[in-house]
């Protein structure tokens, strides 16, 4: 039955590969052509008739019914409620649903399913076919229920697909909100008050701000007071007491100019409009830093005795944190606020949603209400792989690509480093056994964005049974590799990535993926963005060639 709805459905029929899950056999001779006309981007089928209980199917290089251990059923039930039935209910409680899933799952496995889905979105949801989005002329239309496509017989399939872009940003950017509030520890009492009452009638939380910014306030206010008296006095600085004063200062200018990038993220992400809690926060965390590191140098240069400039120091450190730790000493659960209040807000935002007509979904009004999900990205499976997270006999993160003296190293890390991009993919797999379903990589080029490049060959046969193709397959942009193992060969192999440096960078702030160390920020910045001609489209690009 899904066989007979993905080809009905796709542009590509001709090059269908069903290989499903359950199946333990080699392909077909036809199925080796096939693969030989498709590329390695990772796409979507949603379907209104359920297959063997699933909706939604993962189809990568190697097959259309790729196996897949995230749910994205919830992912088709909630476009099919808003869509297809229309019924509003259905479409609110699957969303909170799946933000709340999404809330649950572990870092791996909300990872795997944010590669996924983004990989789906590619391009304003190109990526994503329906049941229903290509039959032709109305053919085959007497014989299907309405209800059960998920495209209707007028319906634009670009319309379609902008809606779908335009509901996930709605769980994106909650869990954007989520990694900084929570992830990240940055809810200050500020941000978390603001979690607490913005959908509440309960008032009475805001007390808690608004003594904190009193205090804060209060004793900014006396330590300038001070400032003046030993400026103003017949005071002098004190030599011994410039190390700390000096040292001091700067740490609360590195405090200050965190706080300050801080704040106005809070602002983009939480608060989004100027507000009384807003501006303590900004207040409070950019405006009150700065004060003290100008006039903490000298309050503690004047003084004359050691334990008072100690005492000195200890106070213009505490004054900006008393925000920071008034959370945790009154007992609040942050995890429980935030979650709530992105359960919230998420529903205010598809309500929103839910009163535009169809006209108002364009290409120019996602940008407009800046969706930002349709943002070029690609999950590529060198290798047939399940789609999954961290598993007791396989990893998905991001790997680091080393060459020293003593050889190559590909180590997986916590986080993207420079060292993690690759600009450049090009493998070959191995010979001896052609039907294989499995295949495995014998020869591995990657070129690093600094241009190095470690090569991976296979170590010849003495038997001559197992050698390298001549087929020579390349990825060219920006790539990381997630998940990677080898013994003689690679045998797994998965990457993600975009064929721009820019995209790449929204990629990972969109979807809320890995975090990228500050160098490799930089290093990303700093590439030049690809010509047209290259970024139209990924290709799997075949030659012959000699090992």
């Amino acid at each position: 039955k899904l066989e007979e709805i993905i080809k009905d459905n796709v542009s590509n029929s001709e090059s269908c590969v069903f290989l499903h899950p359950t199946d333990t056999r080699g392909y077909s001779e036809a199925e080796l052509l096939a693969l030989t006309h498709r590329d390695f981007e990772t796409r979507l089928f949603i379907t209104g008739t359920q297959c063997a209980g699933d909706c939604a199917f993962l189809r990568n290089h190697h097959t259309d019914n790729a196996q897949h251990y995230s749910n994205l059923n919830y992912v088709r039930d909630y476009l099919k409620a808003f869509h297809v039935t229309k019924n509003w209910t259905c479409a609110k409680t699957v969303l909170t649903t799946l933000l709340t899933l999404c809330f649950q799952l572990s870092p791996s496995r909300y990872y795997t399913l944010a590669t996924s889905l983004a990989s789906g979105l590619s391009k304003n949801g190109e990526n994503t076919d329906f049941e229903g989005s290509n039959l032709a002329d109305g053919t085959g239309w007497e014989k299907k229920s309405h209800i059960n496509l998920m495209v209707n017989r007028n319906d634009d399939v670009g319309l379609v697909r902008r809606k779908f872009c335009y509901l996930m940003d709605v769980i994106f950017k909650r869990m954007e909100i989520k990694k900084f509030l929570i992830d990240d520890d940055r809810s200050n009492i500020f941000r978390l008050v603001h979690c607490e009452t913005k959908y509440s009638k309960r008032k009475k939380p805001l007390l808690v701000p608004l003594f904190s910014f009193t205090l804060q306030i209060t004793l900014t206010a006396y330590v300038i007071l001070e400032f003046q008296s030993l400026v103003r006095g017949n005071h002098t600085v004190k030599r011994n007491m410039l190390p700390l004063a000096i040292t001091t200062s700067l740490h609360s200018f590195t405090i200050a100019i965190y706080n300050i990038y801080e704040t106005f993220t809070a602002h983009r992400l939480l608060f989004k409009q100027i507000g009384p809690l807003q501006l303590m926060d900004f207040i409070v965390n950019a405006i009150i830093p700065t004060v003290l590191t100008c006039t903490g140098f000298v309050v503690i240069a004047y003084q004359p005795d050691f334990i008072e400039a100690v005492l000195d120091s200890a106070a213009l450190l505490f004054i900006p944190e008393i925000d920071d730790q008034l959370p945790g000493i009154l007992g609040h659960r942050v995890d429980d606020i935030v979650k709530n209040f992105l359960v919230a807000e998420s529903i205010t935002t598809f309500d929103t949603i839910a009163r535009l007509k169809d006209e108002d979904f364009t290409s120019a009004e996602l940008t407009k209400r800046n969706v930002k999900c349709g943002v070029q990205f690609s999950d590529v499976y060198i290798t047939n792989l399940i789609e999954q997270g961290i598993t007791d006999d396989s990893l998905f993160q991001p790997y680091q690509v080393i060459s020293n003296k003593s050889g190559h190293q590909i180590d997986p890390s916590s986080f993207v480093t420079v060292d993690c991009l690759l600009k450049k993919i090009e493998w070959k797999y191995t010979t001896g056994y052609p039907k294989t379903t499995m295949p495995r990589v014998g020869y591995l080029r990657l070129t690093k964005v600094n241009g190095e490049v470690v090569e991976i060959v296979r170590k010849q046969d003495p038997f001559d049974i197992v050698g390298i193709s001549d087929v020579s397959n390349e990825l060219n942009g920006l790539y990381i590799i997630t998940t990677f193992q080898m013994s003689e060969d690679v045998i797994k192999l998965r990457v993600c990535g975009s064929l721009s440096p820019l995209d790449f960078l929204k990629a990972f702030d969109t979807y809320s993926l890995w975090d990228i160390d500050s160098t490799a920020q930089k290093k990303i910045s700093s590439l030049p963005v690809p010509p047209n001609k290259i970024a139209c489209k990924i290709n799997c690009l075949s030659r012959k060639t000699e090992v």
